[in-house]
């Protein structure tokens, strides 16, 4: 059977647990702690497998991701607004607009004060025409920058399916929840690649439609293997797709183009042209990943009064655009934006309250069901006083009974964030001030120990086990 251990051996039973196909892995960790992950901007910072080498980037680095993709390269970048925005009104000359490094937040949040502000005045009808000029200006930006988020995330993870969250999974249970802050699909595409997860009902949430090379009912793929996996996106995603949404220019409130409307439609994968917004379609996108402008949605799906209203054009006329040499095509549907919760001081979860309380309310099933919790790369941030709520009320309510691992560089300041009294209500508190990858790495460290105990638990394993150990040992010698 197995020898006592020692650091080749080791070395092997990892390399026999890393080998496993992920039913039987599921299986053999049927018994441990039921986990909710809990995934913050810090936890996707990791991956850099896009053509630019640029990392997904945080809250602080939005800015100088945007300028060293291509979102902002070429005919193709639409950040107009966004640079005349700053300089008129921030004084950044548009040749310096990539020294401009804002953090995302503060920024969008003082876009969304602005335009409250401007808001009122015109309640009031005490606005002045330097005053309507500037909300113009702040509303298109605003509108701007919801495209801006998605590109840039897009150009950031488009590449291999690969990523830190691929390994996580080798450690997970087939009961455990994932819950993300993020926008990305990087955790979606590992999810996809293990064969036990499928983004047809593996999100928690129906979609009305599936963009996979075409329109479809649900993604075309086989059933996976035996697995509760459920990924909650409580910000929204990339890849979720809702009728255009932005702030309307008549009352400056954010509104979706068709009123009365919780439909979510989602986009797995489109590599051939598809009918989007006066058919700016651009390709080379992997699976998850799009342009600047996603796929408009069919009409098919919504009220015909909604599609003939004056005010909301469905069908766009095919005029020509500043860069176009031609004009521009007629295409069909509605425009579409993706469902983003925005990173400002007030999120703005009314505005989607049939998507995402349902995802709220199954991320606090999931946290009251838990055995353990573990936040990695998520700092809590006074714009998320929600995420913090439920963890407190969590842990309130299950005192004692939780272990709680917090896995981040600064990981004391986020124990900060969440205060003494509620961690004192925790089963047990483990701080990890190391990143996501370093994580990953102590994680396999236990791999020897769960290849052990699960070959002494199940015969068909050790005899698997030994079959491996003797084919290694044969080809060591030869």
């Amino acid at each position: 059977m197995i020898k006592k251990n020692t650091q080749k051996q080791d070395g092997f039973l990892s390399f026999a647990w890393d080998n496993l196909p992920t039913r039987d892995r599921l299986k053999l960790l049927q018994r441990e702690k039921k986990t909710v992950w809990l995934f913050g901007a810090g936890a996707s910072h990791h991956y850099n497998l896009n053509t630019c080498g640029v990392k997904v980037p945080l809250a602080k680095g939005f800015f100088e991701a945007l300028h060293a993709l291509p979102t902002s390269k070429g005919f193709h970048a639409h950040i107009g607004p966004l640079l005349s925005y700053l300089h008129i009104y921030r004084g950044v000359h548009p040749s310096k607009a990539s020294e401009w490094t804002e953090n995302i937040e503060d920024f969008m949040t003082s876009i969304e004060s602005e335009i409250e502000e401007l808001r009122k005045k015109k309640i009031n009808d005490t606005m002045t025409d330097e005053e309507l000029h500037k909300v113009i200006s702040l509303s298109t930006t605003f509108n701007n920058m919801i495209f801006l988020f998605a590109n840039v995330i897009n150009e950031a993870q488009d590449g291999p399916s690969y990523s830190a969250y691929s390994e996580l999974l080798k450690f997970c249970g087939p009961n455990d929840t994932f819950i993300t802050f993020n926008w990305d699909t990087l955790l979606d595409k590992a999810l996809a690649s293990t064969g036990a997860w499928i983004p047809n009902g593996g999100y928690g949430i129906e979609f009305s439609a599936t963009f996979d090379g075409v329109w479809k009912d649900k993604v075309c793929c086989s059933q996976p293997s035996p697995c509760n996996w459920k990924l909650l996106k409580l910000h929204g995603s990339t890849n979720w797709l809702v009728p255009y949404t932005g702030i309307n220019l008549d009352t400056y409130e954010v509104k979706s183009l068709i009123g009365m409307n919780n439909k979510v439609f989602l986009f797995w994968q489109g590599s051939l042209p598809f009918e989007t917004f006066k058919g700016r379609w651009r390709g080379g996108y992997g699976p998850t990943c799009y342009g600047y402008y996603p796929p408009n949605l069919p009409c098919c799906f919504f009220p015909e009064d909604s599609l003939e209203s004056k005010d909301r054009v469905i069908v766009m006329s095919g005029f020509k655009g500043i860069f176009a040499p031609f004009n521009e095509p007629l295409v069909q549907g509605v425009p579409s934006s993706p469902l983003l919760v925005i990173p400002v001081r007030q999120k703005r979860y009314d505005d989607y309250i049939g998507t995402i309380e349902h995802l709220w309310k199954t991320a606090e099933k999931a946290f009251m069901d838990a055995d353990r919790i573990v936040v990695i790369g998520y700092s809590f941030p006074s714009t998320d006083k929600r995420a913090l709520q439920l963890l407190s009320t969590t842990l309130n309510n299950r005192k004692k009974q939780i272990d709680l691992t917090l896995v981040d560089p600064w990981s004391d300041s986020v124990a900060l964030q969440i205060e003494k009294k509620n961690l004192d209500l925790a089963k047990t508190l483990s701080l990890h001030n190391i990143g996501f990858e370093a994580y990953i790495e102590k994680l396999w460290d236990q791999a020897p120990q769960l290849m052990t105990q699960s070959a002494k638990d199940n015969r068909e394993v050790a005899d698997w086990l030994d079959r491996l150990q003797a084919f290694c040992n044969v080809s060591s010698k030869t």
